[in-house]
């Protein structure tokens, strides 16, 4: 039986093969989705539609807590995040296939 592996890679805007960067091997989806979700580097203001005004720490907070809710979401359905200038892939490998 084959164990699927989830490798995650950061590609620019346009998921370009030549612009990828692995980023990591998960032996779940779940925990591929949870380190992108940790680490990724979109900005808030790709996001959201955010103004040149400053945030409160308070506010800053609950929007990055936002980001990685709707970033989850992204991932888990489609696995891939689109339409910012970093973004994320999730590509699912089968290990063993021969045994």
């Amino acid at each position: 039986m084959s164990k699927q592996l989830f490798v995650v890679y950061e590609t620019d805007a346009w998921h370009s093969i030549s612009n990828r960067d692995c980023k990591g091997i998960y032996t779940s989806k779940t925990a591929a989705i949870r380190d992108i979700t940790k680490h990724h580097k979109i900005e808030l203001d790709e996001i959201f539609d955010l103004s040149d005004e400053d945030l409160t720490p308070s506010a800053k907070k609950r929007l990055e807590k936002e980001a990685r809710q709707k970033l989850r979401k992204e991932l888990e359905l489609c696995y891939q995040t689109q339409g910012y200038s970093i973004n994320y892939d999730i590509e699912i490998w089968l290990a063993n296939d021969w045994g």
